[in-house]
């Protein structure tokens, strides 16, 4: 007997249907067809996905590209802006430098406070001043921690805001 040599796709299919009973072989040739559907609508959906990806992904460099030119145009001008900037230095330092006023005399009025302390010195001796106050300390305890920790000349006006002026009297 001879043997035949692989047959045509489409002769090994009716082959292979013949050989089944009819309403099998047209059960069979019926989910070829919805897979052959499904198939093709799949492909057209991750086309459409595809499409629209390539979309987004084009306005997304295009909204990027317009912000880059406007940063471009922002640090254009800060650079125009330091250009002048720097030409205004170098001719101000062409002119001769005006006399330097003398420094202010150094104040040693108690109205404002202790007299060699700065504003953030004066409220943290404030608050520890209150601190203490609170916690049952005396006048002349407060008075003395704050000469020695902050080295003030006179305490006198911090200590009449927080102990009052008639502690002091008495």
């Amino acid at each position: 007997m001879e043997r035949e040599g692989p047959k045509e796709p489409e002769q090994g299919v009716e082959a292979a249907a013949s050989g089944l009973p009819p309403h099998l072989a047209a059960r069979v040739e019926a989910i070829v067809q919805a897979a052959e559907r499904e198939a093709a609508a799949a492909r057209r959906e991750i086309a459409a996905e595809r499409q629209a990806a390539a979309d987004r992904l084009r306005g997304l460099t295009e909204g990027l590209r317009e912000r880059a030119e406007a940063a471009q145009a922002g640090l254009d001008e800060l650079l125009a802006l330091l250009e002048q900037t720097a030409e205004a230095v170098r001719a101000d330092g062409a002119r001769p430098d005006p006399e330097p006023s003398p420094p202010p005399p150094p104040s040693r009025s108690n109205e404002a406070g202790p007299a060699t302390g700065s504003a953030r010195e004066l409220s943290a001796a404030r608050l520890i001043a209150i601190e203490m106050a609170v916690a049952g300390r005396t006048r002349d305890e407060v008075d003395r921690h704050l000469r020695e920790t902050f080295r003030f000349d006179d305490t006198r006006a911090l200590l009449d805001d927080v102990f009052g002026e008639a502690e002091r009297a008495g």
